[in-house]
C-alpha cells in the first residue's frame, strides 16, 4: 500500500474534477501572440519597407507648380528702385527636377534602411527569446507549487489513513495518547502546508498569466516541461552578437554615405509657364526653359575628417564590446554546464536516498502495526522521507531551471 502511494507521489497523479491542463508551450503562444512590444517591432518593419519607397520617390522627377504675383508699391521719394523691380512680377510655372547619376548614393542609403530594419528583426528575435525565457521560467516556478502541492496533498491522505492503525493500538494500550496527539499535530502541520502551496500556486500563476496578458480563472493541471539543453556552445549563434555584426555595416555605411557627400550632385530641370511684369502682358509671356545643376563640394572645415573619427570611435568600441561578451557568453556556459552536471549528480544521489528510505518506510510500517517499534520513530523516518523527497523536488527544478538559462543565453 505505502510503496504504491510513493509511486503515486513520485509521478504526481493525482486528478482534479473540472481541471484544463496546460503546457509551457500554450503559455509561450499566449506571450509571443498577445506581446505589444512584438507588434510594434511588426510595425516598425512594415514602416521600413515604407521608407525604401518614399527614399526612391525622392529620386524621381520632383513637379512642382508655383504661382506668384508681387506689386512693389512706390512713391514720392520712397520704393524700391523700379530699373530692379520694373514695378511687379507676375508668373505661373510648372517646374520638373530630376537628379542624375544617383545610383550609389541612392544604393547607399537604402543599405541604410535595410540595416536598419535586419536590427529590427534582431530586437524583435532577442525580444522573443526574452520572453521564452521568462514564460519558462516563471512556469517551472509554478509547477514547483503545483508538484510541491500534490506531494503535501498526498502525505495528508496517507497520514490520515494511518490515525485508524494507530487509535486502535492506543486503545490496546500498545502505544501511548501522546503517540495519537503527535499524528495529529503532524496532520494538522501537512494541512497548513497544503494551503501554503495552495496560495503560492496562485500567486505564480497570476505572476505567469500577467507575462502571458491573459487572465485565466479556470482550474489547471500544469504539465512537466520536457526540457532538453538545445544551445552548444556557438557565441556565433547568439542574437547579441549578430547585433555586433549589423553595428561593424553600419559603421561601414555610415563611412560610403559620407563619401557619397562630397561627390558632385548633378540635376537636370525644365519649367514652363508665364513669367511677366505687367499683367496685360501676360498673354505674350508663355515660356519655357531647361537646365543643369551641377554642385561640387570644396572646402568645409575638415567636416568630413571629424565624421570618419566619430566612426572610428563606434568601431572601437563595437569590437571591445565584442570581445568582453565574447568571454562573458563562455563563463556564463561553462558555469551553467557545470551546475547542470553537479545538479544531475546530485538528483542521482537523492534517487538513491529516497530509494533506501521507501524501503525503510515499508519495515517501519509493518512493525508499526504490530506494535514492534516506537511510533515517534516512525515519524521521524517519514518525516526524514518528505523532507528529502521536498529536496529532490527542488532539485529537479533547479535542474529544469539551468537548461532553460542554457537554451536562451544571449
Amino acid at each position: 500500500m505505502v510503496k504504491n502511494f510513493l509511486i503515486t507521489i513520485l509521478f504526481i497523479t493525482c486528478v482534479f474534477g473540472n481541471v484544463l491542463a496546460q503546457s509551457v508551450e500554450d503559455y509561450i503562444s499566449w506571450g509571443l501572440k498577445n506581446s505589444p512590444l512584438l507588434y510594434d517591432y511588426n510595425n516598425q518593419k512594415l514602416a521600413g519597407k515604407i521608407d525604401s519607397l518614399l527614399l526612391l520617390a525622392t529620386y524621381k522627377p520632383q513637379v512642382n507648380q508655383l504661382t506668384q504675383a508681387i506689386h512693389y508699391p512706390s512713391g514720392s521719394g520712397w520704393g524700391y528702385d523700379e530699373a530692379i523691380t520694373n514695378g511687379g512680377t507676375y508668373s505661373s510655372l510648372v517646374s520638373v527636377t530630376q537628379p542624375l547619376f544617383s545610383k550609389k548614393r541612392i544604393g547607399g542609403q537604402l543599405q541604410a534602411i535595410d540595416l536598419l530594419n535586419q536590427a529590427l528583426k534582431l530586437n524583435s528575435k532577442i525580444t522573443i527569446l526574452d520572453l521564452k525565457k521568462s514564460i519558462t521560467a516563471q512556469y517551472l516556478n509554478a509547477y514547483a507549487d503545483f508538484n510541491q502541492s500534490q506531494f503535501n496533498q498526498s502525505v495528508f491522505e496517507l497520514l490520515n489513513k494511518e490515525q485508524k492503525t494507530v487509535k486502535a493500538l492506543v486503545d490496546k494500550g500498545v502505544y501511548l495518547i501522546t503517540d495519537y496527539m503527535n499524528l495529529q499535530i503532524s496532520i494538522r502541520s501537512q494541512s497548513i502546508a497544503i494551503s501554503q502551496s495552495s496560495i503560492q500556486l496562485k500567486n505564480d500563476l497570476a505572476i505567469l498569466n500577467f507575462l502571458c496578458g491573459i487572465s485565466e480563472k479556470q482550474e489547471i493541471k500544469l504539465i512537466k516541461p520536457d526540457l532538453q539543453v538545445l544551445n552548444n556552445y556557438g557565441p556565433e549563434n547568439s542574437p547579441v552578437f549578430a547585433q555586433f555584426r549589423i553595428d561593424s555595416l553600419k559603421n561601414r555605411n555610415s563611412r560610403q554615405l559620407i563619401d557619397l557627400n562630397y561627390r558632385p550632385k548633378f540635376n537636370i530641370f525644365a519649367d514652363g509657364g508665364f513669367n511677366g511684369i505687367a499683367p496685360q502682358n501676360i498673354p505674350h509671356n508663355f515660356g519655357a526653359s531647361v537646365g543643369v545643376n551641377f554642385t561640387v563640394p570644396i572646402y568645409d572645415g575638415k567636416q568630413r575628417k571629424l565624421q570618419y573619427e566619430k566612426i572610428d570611435l563606434a568601431e572601437n568600441t563595437r569590437i571591445y564590446y565584442k570581445q568582453f561578451y565574447s568571454s562573458q557568453y563562455k563563463i556564463q556556459f561553462d558555469q551553467l554546464n557545470n551546475q547542470l552536471n553537479m545538479t544531475e549528480h546530485l538528483l542521482v544521489e537523492i534517487r538513491n536516498q529516497l530509494t533506501e528510505q521507501e524501503h525503510l518506510i515499508e519495515l517501519y510500517r509493518t512493525e508499526l502495526e504490530k506494535g514492534l517499534v516506537r511510533f515517534l520513530d516512525f515519524i521521524t523516518v517519514f518525516n526524514n522521507y518528505t523532507a528529502t523527497k521536498a529536496t529532490y523536488l527542488v532539485t529537479e527544478m533547479n535542474r529544469l531551471q539551468i537548461i532553460n538559462q542554457l537554451n536562451y543565453l544571449k
